[in-house]
């Protein structure tokens, strides 16, 4: 721990933005661990004055059988004494960093949330942010996948076979100077966030995980491969040596741009630092174009953290928006509108996992279907009757417009023409947000989880048919067509929406887009298409006849089908656009009807 400790002890003395930024706060319920040197075991308690505490992140793992947790029966007792020996390893390894670096208390979710107290639990849950936040240390254990295997021990890294170094004769240019003695080690690759899922490291899987990950200052983590620190103002591996960002989702950088409201100095970032700083080279967050209407680098850092969140793992559905409620609050802190006005009010909202000032552009999140292997049978397809019926108890709790109502992984992709078309492109606003809801878990907790939410738009229509993709369809791909023939390619949420559907299409399996073998009527159950917004540039380039060239329209819409729950509303069941290159309406919308519809 020699090592841990100068790590810290420098970050303590140097870095004032990773200081805990409120000196009073203290989680509810933590582990004293100060007892090695008594026979006393680690026991529960009830903080009264403030004093340092470490948190751990770790990986609950598959088998969740037998691990110590506190519950009503046994709380009585773990105030007394919670003995070591039956804590899971990962936790003993974590009591052992502890007191290598005298941090006294330890915070652990399974042994401080009393975890068959649903209230209690809620409660802890709403503090997430500040539990981690304001902990000296996180102590990260990367690896193992489970917390009945050890994080400390032998690292990888350590290993002889590991240790290379050897004698470079033939770089020196002075014959009279020393050879260059190198060391050599792998490069952490974690940077590429394009690389498989299976290699991803078993804590970057995990959906707790990811808050866990951005809402402390300071992380020591364990990989299995070595140890490494982890601050607002510098990224050290074990050897000591500069490091490729070891978190694939930008912990240092992001961390302090999320926490910009509560830090007590600006982050000062010093050496050692990344041979390469991520969040620099990454030009994902900022917008390099503004305009009326458009969408806000705030919003755009939220939207981000959605999509890599929902590639990660969950044990219980319900937790879909929990896992996210401590971001969502530091997020919130620096979006428009989150400071209370003179009425003491705000005019920015948290509606299940959506903003309502960018409500328009967070309701075009899109499933990220696998898509179909050629030749494949699909047998490792999850049955998509058992699938829907899971959906439909744990989706009661979240409103279909949600991207928490889907367990799969969503992107954002309505603002590729601010990056990607060669003129400024124009917003055209086409709906209007009339009003919005939410019933909250918790309802004096602004982020909570949700049981219910609706929302009402008003905007144009088109009453449509759904109709298989052609070679999409595990993709959940499909084809929405209107009275007037028209047709567009949408992407469903859940892929099993089409095996209720059948194309009206007179001419055998014809899955062709604009098909006009016959106009078809709106359909019996009831879909309908409801414009969002619309992109359209200005080109200022003029034809032969004197018209202007424009580029787009890029039109967003939502694809909807009546509600099985709540009458005279409607579900969302897809998302959808469309880029004509005509600078004409969407023709999908030309026989449309405005209309207000409530969604649920």
């Amino acid at each position: 721990m020699d090592r841990a400790a100068q790590w810290l002890s420098h970050c303590l003395k140097h870095d004032d933005a990773c200081e805990v930024p409120n000196a009073d706060f203290m989680p509810r319920m933590l582990i004293d661990v100060t007892s090695q040197q008594s026979s006393r075991e680690p026991f529960l308690f009830k903080p009264t004055s403030v004093a340092p505490y470490a948190c751990l992140s770790y990986c609950w793992g598959p088998d969740t059988e037998g691990i110590l947790q506190t519950t009503t029966e046994n709380v009585e007792s773990h105030h007394d004494a919670i003995p070591l020996a039956k804590m899971p390893n990962a936790v003993q390894d974590a009591v052992a960093v502890c007191r290598g670096l005298k941090i006294p208390y330890l915070w652990v979710d399974s042994l401080c949330i009393i975890q068959d107290d649903s209230v209690a639990w809620l409660e802890d849950a709403s503090q997430m942010d500040r539990i981690y936040l304001h902990s000296r240390l996180t102590i990260a254990a990367i690896e193992p996948s489970s917390c009945k295997s050890r994080f400390l021990g032998a690292q990888t890294f350590g290993q002889p076979g590991w240790q290379q170094q050897f004698t470079a004769n033939d770089v020196a240019s002075d014959p009279d100077e020393l050879p260059l003695e190198i060391f050599v080690r792998p490069v952490d690759d974690d940077f590429n966030e394009e690389k498989e899922e299976d290699t991803k490291r078993s804590l970057d899987k995990r959906g707790w995980c990811l808050q866990e990950s951005l809402l402390p200052s300071r992380r020591l983590c364990f990989t299995g491969d070595e140890m490494i620190w982890e601050c607002l103002c510098r990224t050290v591996c074990e050897c000591g040596h500069i490091l490729w960002q070891p978190q694939p989702f930008g912990f240092g950088r992001l961390g302090a741009h999320l926490k910009t409201k509560r830090l007590k100095a600006e982050v000062a970032v010093s050496h050692p630092q990344p041979a390469r700083p991520w969040y620099e080279e990454y030009h994902g967050y900022d917008y390099y174009r503004s305009g009326d209407g458009y969408p806000e680098t705030p919003y755009r850092r939220w939207r981000d953290i959605v999509s890599e969140y929902s590639q990660r793992f969950l044990s219980r559905r319900k937790d879909r928006l929990s896992a996210v409620s401590g971001l969502a609050k530091l997020v919130r802190e620096g979006l428009p509108g989150a400071q209370k006005d003179e009425e003491d009010e705000r005019t920015e909202e948290y509606l299940a996992g959506l903003w309502k000032r960018e409500f328009h552009f967070d309701l075009t999140w899109k499933v990220q279907h696998p898509k179909a292997r050629p030749g494949s049978s699909g047998g490792g397809k999850v049955d998509a009757t058992a699938e829907a019926e899971a959906e439909e108890v744990d989706n009661l709790r979240i409103p279909s417009w949600s991207w928490a109502s889907v367990e799969a992984p969503v992107k954002f992709e309505f603002d590729r023409p601010l990056e990607t078309w060669k003129y400024a492109p124009n917003l055209i606003d086409l709906v209007k947000l009339e009003s919005a809801s939410c019933e909250r878990e918790l309802e004096h907790d602004e982020t909570s989880a949700v049981t219910s939410g609706e929302v009402v738009l008003t905007g144009l229509t088109s009453s449509v048919q759904l109709k298989a993709a052609r070679g999409s369809q595990r993709e959940g791909h499909a084809i929405v067509q209107a009275a007037n023939s028209f047709s567009a390619e949408v992407t469903l949420d859940q892929p099993g929406t089409l095996a209720s559907l059948s194309s009206n299409c007179r001419t055998p399996s014809c899955e062709e887009e604009n098909c006009q073998h016959e106009r078809v009527k709106a359909q019996d159950e009831g879909l309908i298409c409801l414009v969002l917004f619309s992109w359209l540039a200005f080109t200022w380039k003029y034809d032969a006849d004197g018209k202007m060239r424009k580029m787009g329209p890029d039109t967003w819409f939502l694809v909807l089908k009546p509600s099985t729950l709540v009458p005279g509303a409607y579900e969302r069941i897809g998302i959808g656009s469309h880029s004509s290159g005509t600078g004409e309406r969407c023709e999908l919308f030309e026989d449309g009807k405005t209309a207000t519809v409530k969604i649920v």
